[in-house]
């Protein structure tokens, strides 16, 4: 095969930095070396039509969303009866390998599948998915080409993230108190700010450490990672690995429900064996995009090395015996008291997987190497290491933290809603509680050089091992003293309206009557009418039992509404027009269809014959009285599949 066939014109549907990086490649190498790389192009060639191209842009999402609620419409107008509808939305989800829509009521999901924002956000993650998987495949996700994620999906996301910024600050809300505040504002309040992600995280751990230490506890740093299979490219020269691609090539997200599974079943033998841990989880990705775990464990001193024999025999059942594995796949760290803090070992993994905030240089550990990940620059903007595991985890959908054992953390952050009034008479275990999740800061005023400075200064730091105290201990879980209080509310989403549980305080367990109300808002957004999603059409379902003509509306509108529905749709399409109908050939149909009836009229006539023949022979049995013949007919007959008229009956005398 020559490569011309291959050149960066020939290689559609790829971005065009790749088609010129696989042209050079395949122009300097030869195709022999690169045979895979050859059979990807070829899958990503041949992939289903209802599959956009990987260079795809933002555009041809739109339009693929538009087309898709169009068809789901076209659903609802041709099809008779719910399960039909709810059946073909399935078949086109699964197609353009979307989740299915989600809700408890047809009419809420069809009205999911309707709305083109729904399908826009399911094709647009399926769509980063697969491209960020073809570019693994493709050898541009490893340390040489692109660190943790390619260039194309860092730029992409990048991209994403900024447009998503920009619609959030032209957003406007406004509390019942008259305070107006932009959506970007009050997001940048919570954990979506990764200064303050950070600064949580380092709050909970630190707090675990405080209470390990108290209670004579150690602390043990585990990293757990993947077979080799899972990892698309070997870390010493680069090219791909031999293992991953017999394996069939898993996502990141394969190489995570693995490392899932792996830890469930090492939880479960803690169980069994009453070793009760507690502390963090963090999952980065290895510089090919394959995720690996690193977990600082706290546990009682006499467990230490049972607790370090169950995370090595687990983590290496599967392909434990493939080199390397006893040295790469499980890591062991006992954290001492005299060479730092647990706090301080973890922190810099923290910090570089969220903003990289005092962490200096990237470094990245691959096979006993380390590497030092730079910069990049997308257009006139800065891409940090940081910024690619972020990226890394928005385009896979992993969870990069997880506390391991403690109290829950939502009565910790709803503590921190709860004014100090409104505590006065509660049990003492709830005012420890609110105390210890209280940051107290304070406004301080100088005069620097003739100007006035204000600085911000923190009179007092929250303390999360005091909260895990006043629930009942590190160990506590969901069984803490401090709950979360909630209360019905009616909620009118956009696709359905539903009755849910909203926080609305805490209590103690031992007084769930008693709640401690929290300060919440009640927001409307500014100089915007409220949003209003497509009705679906109206649609007929046939009634056999009845003998009435008149077709009965099975949808959840009043007639004025369908009406209003048709008027707006009728203008969508007029606006829009729907594709040219395309005629089904019915000529090839026609031809299988004549095909198929010869080959049964052919194996038909051969079947009569073998049964007239079978018959045959029967008579004779029966007339010679030949028992071995009638017993050979019976198993004759069985093969055949036939049951022969009259039966013959073998008594058990015979037999």
């Amino acid at each position: 095969m020559s490569y011309r066939f291959y050149s960066s014109d020939a290689i559609t549907s790829l971005p065009k930095r790749m088609g010129r990086v696989l042209r050079d490649l395949f122009a300097r190498d030869g195709m022999d070396k690169h045979e895979h790389k050859i059979d990807v192009i070829d899958e990503i060639w041949s992939a289903d039509h209802y599959l956009l191209p990987l260079d795809a842009p933002d555009e041809a999402l739109y339009r693929a969303a538009d087309s898709a609620a169009r068809e789901c419409y076209q659903f609802c107008a041709d099809l008779q009866s719910l399960d039909a509808i709810l059946s073909a939305i399935r078949d086109l989800c699964a197609r353009l390998t979307v989740a299915p829509p989600a809700g408890e009521e047809e009419n809420e999901i069809i009205r999911r599948a309707l709305d083109k924002a729904w399908w826009l956000r399911g094709i647009r993650k399926a769509h980063a998915r697969r491209c960020e998987h073809m570019a693994i495949r493709l050898g541009f996700t490893s340390f040489k080409t692109g660190p943790y994620v390619s260039n194309e999906t860092a730029y992409r996301q990048q991209r994403r993230n900024k447009q998503n910024a920009k619609l959030l600050a032209s957003i406007e809300l406004q509390n019942e108190n008259g305070q107006v505040y932009s959506l970007d504002a009050l997001a940048a309040l919570g954990i979506a700010n990764k200064s303050n992600r950070r600064g949580e995280l380092m709050t909970r751990i630190r707090g675990f450490e405080e209470i390990a230490f108290d209670l004579g506890h150690v602390g043990l740093f585990a990293t757990i990672t993947a077979p080799s299979k899972y990892h698309a490219v070997l870390s010493k020269s680069g090219e791909s690995n031999p293992k991953y691609i017999e394996f069939g090539e898993p996502t990141p997200r394969d190489a995570q429900l693995y490392l899932c599974d792996v830890w469930k079943r090492i939880r479960s033998k803690l169980h069994r064996d009453g070793i009760h841990a507690y502390g963090f989880r963090i999952a980065e990705p290895h510089h090919d995009g394959c995720p690996h775990w690193h977990m600082l464990m706290f546990i009682p001193p006499e467990h230490q090395e049972r607790y370090e024999a169950i995370i090595t025999a687990y983590a290496l059942i599967e392909d434990g015996d493939e080199r390397g594995a006893d040295k790469n796949r499980v890591k062991l760290v006992r954290i001492e008291a005299g060479k730092g803090t647990a706090a301080g070992y973890i922190a810099k993994y923290i910090a570089k997987n969220i903003d990289g905030e005092h962490v200096g240089e990237h470094h990245m550990r691959e096979d006993g190497r380390t590497y030092i990940v730079t910069d990049d620059l997308a257009g006139d903007e800065m891409l940090t290491p940081s910024q690619r595991v972020c990226y890394w985890a928005q385009t896979w959908g992993i969870r990069q933290f997880q506390q391991v054992g403690g109290a829950p953390i939502g009565p910790w952050r709803e503590l921190r809603r709860v004014k100090s009034e409104s505590i006065i008479n509660a049990p003492e275990a709830v005012k420890s509680a609110w105390q210890a999740a209280q940051t107290i800061k304070a406004t301080e005023t100088n005069i620097v050089d003739g100007k006035r400075v204000e600085t911000v200064k923190t009179i007092k730091q929250a303390s999360y091992s005091d909260y895990l105290r006043a629930q009942g201990g590190p160990l506590v879980g969901r069984k803490g003293l401090v709950k979360i209080a909630t209360r019905s509310t009616v909620v009118e989403g956009k696709y359905a309206t539903y009755e849910t549980e909203k926080p609305c305080g805490i209590y103690h367990a031992w007084n769930p009557r008693a709640v401690y109300e929290s300060v919440r808002y009640q927001w409307t957004v500014v100089g915007a009418a409220k949003a209003v999603a497509f009705d679906f059409p109206w649609t007929g379902v046939n009634n056999c039992t009845k003998k009435s003509k008149k077709k009965i509306s099975t949808s959840v509108l009043s007639p004025e509404e369908i009406a209003a529905t048709a008027v707006r749709l009728a203008a969508f399409i007029e606006k829009k027009p729907q594709p040219t109908y395309q005629p089904t050939d019915w000529s090839a149909i026609d031809k299988k269809s004549k095909d198929l009836e010869r080959e049964t009229d052919k194996f038909a006539t051969a079947m009569n014959a073998r049964c007239e023949e079978t018959r045959g022979q029967e008579v004779a049995a029966y007339e010679k009285n030949d028992m071995a013949a009638r017993k050979r007919l019976v198993t004759t007959w069985a093969a055949l599949g036939a049951c022969p008229y009259p039966r013959i009956f073998i008594t058990e005398s015979d037999l």
